[in-house]
């Protein structure tokens, strides 16, 4: 399973609601990094997990491993 480190959260505004959204930034482990609505990464764990997604990198879906949120 590959792994993405927590870089940072930052604020923006979504475009369409114009409210303000909280973004965790991931570094994966290929060198790229990607950010996702931090309220969806708090849904999908619990306190004695780190999120698992499928992998924005790969065509396949494989499963990633977040950590610290």
């Amino acid at each position: 399973m590959r792994t993405a480190g927590l870089v940072k959260e930052i604020t923006v505004i979504d475009p369409e609601s114009k409210g303000e959204v909280q973004l965790s930034v991931y570094k994966h482990e290929n060198g790229g990094m990607f950010a996702m609505d931090s309220s969806f990464l708090e849904q999908c764990h619990d306190s004695d997990t780190y999120p698992v997604i499928r992998d924005p990198f790969e065509s396949e879906g494989d499963l990633m491993l977040m950590d610290t949120i």
